[in-house]
């Protein structure tokens, strides 16, 4: 029975949609965005069934069935029901979904209704993503952030009056001015809803955000490392109590409501990404769209693909593999590694600092896996980039 199981897998795609609208901008993302300006939206969403249909004539029919959809933004729950079902009917002209479809869907608390939820889940949306970040008010200030408290406990009330099982609240922690006793609030706010799945990232200050300008200028303050360490230690003993197990080093679940189209990338599998800024891994090639809407649509309008080329050589690949991999909780299959790159794993990794790690216990290898171990994953990134240099 593994082989057909096997073969599906390798014959069906993740397929990512980016919508890149949002109402406010919030001081610490930096990926891809731009104002929300609703008679722009029907003709982007024009745009990405044109996209979608252009991707569709380069790919292997057998190719085109979709096991996991990810619509991420941006704020998708902008988008209303009547042009989620519009955008669907385009898709599935050239695409077959899968019967155990996973369907995400990132939503704002702040945009949920019960109408529109209600729309989501009558078009197959079954994992909406609520976007919560922090229970604490002076923080969401902090942070852009428009939601109140009680905007995320209606959204979450009317996913499950709905009927919806898998549903997923996205936290950060190491957040302004943030406190053991802040942290234990929002555990404590977070445990008492009882999602399925928990995505719990750690505050980074990424390049030309507001959020940096802000800490470079000392007009905000983040906790220590110290302290950050200890906060993501405490998140992780909070939750594995609470019955969640973590399977990626910012990803927990209750058995059962992993995120399937994450494991797609962190396994090395293919996704198919629309939308500007949207990324792709197929036959091999990875490659990513342009991250401008005006340039998008233009290509969009002259019919073609509104791709950039990846140039990455094959070392950066192995090192994004590995990446990847060791940040999950399963680690690195030999198998998969080798029929990949054709080497072993062990000759990807630098010897010096893959012996030392092992001694420390750090890193856990057997005769199918390399991982890390529980000691090792809040380390993740810093082991990473010793093992790959």
């Amino acid at each position: 029975m593994g082989t057909p199981l096997h073969c599906a897998l390798a014959m069906s795609l993740s397929v990512y949609i980016h919508f890149p609208f949002c109402t406010n901008l919030c001081s610490y993302c930096d990926f891809y965005k731009c104002t929300h300006k609703p008679d722009e939206v029907d003709l982007y969403l024009d745009a990405l069934s044109q996209e979608m249909s252009l991707a569709a004539d380069e790919i292997d029919p057998d190719k085109r069935i979709i096991r996991t959809l990810y619509i991420g933004g941006g704020t998708p729950s902008l988008i209303s029901p009547f042009q989620l079902d519009d955008l669907l009917h385009n898709l599935k002209r050239k695409y077959r979904l899968d019967k155990n479809l996973e369907f995400s869907l990132e939503a704002n608390p702040e945009s949920v209704t019960r109408e529109n939820l209600t729309g989501y889940a009558e078009l197959g949306v079954n994992r909406p993503i609520f976007g919560v970040q922090s229970f604490d008010l002076n923080a969401l200030k902090k942070l852009g952030r428009r939601h109140r408290v009680d905007d995320t406990h209606r959204a979450v009330y009317l996913a499950r009056a709905l009927g919806i099982e898998n549903f997923g609240i996205d936290m950060i922690f190491g957040l302004p001015g943030q406190t053991s006793k802040l942290l234990s609030r929002d555990l404590q706010e977070l445990i008492n809803l009882d999602p399925p799945h928990v995505s719990y990232y750690q505050l980074t200050v990424e390049p030309g955000t507001t959020l940096a300008r802000k800490v470079a200028d000392g007009t905000i303050k983040l906790p220590g490392n110290d302290l950050g360490a200890a906060f993501y230690s405490a998140i992780n003993t909070e939750l594995k109590s609470n019955g969640y197990f973590r399977y990626e080093v910012s990803s927990f679940a209750k058995p059962g409501y992993e995120c399937r189209h994450n494991m797609t990338y962190w396994d090395g599998g293919e996704y198919l990404g629309f939308g500007p800024s949207a990324h792709s891994s197929l036959d091999g090639v990875r490659f990513a769209n342009i991250d401008d809407l005006n340039e998008y649509m233009t290509s969009i309008n002259r019919g073609e693909r509104p791709i950039k080329l990846d140039h990455r050589d094959e070392s950066q690949r192995i090192s994004e593999t590995i990446m990847l991999g060791l940040r999950t909780t399963r680690g690195i299959d030999r198998k998969s590694f080798q029929s990949l790159y054709g080497r072993g794993l062990e000759e990807s990794l630098d010897p010096k600092h893959y012996e030392t790690f092992v001694k420390l216990g750090l890193i856990e290898p057997d005769e199918e896996r390399v991982r890390l171990s529980e000691k090792g994953l809040p380390l993740a990134d810093e082991i990473i980039e010793r093992l790959v240099s």
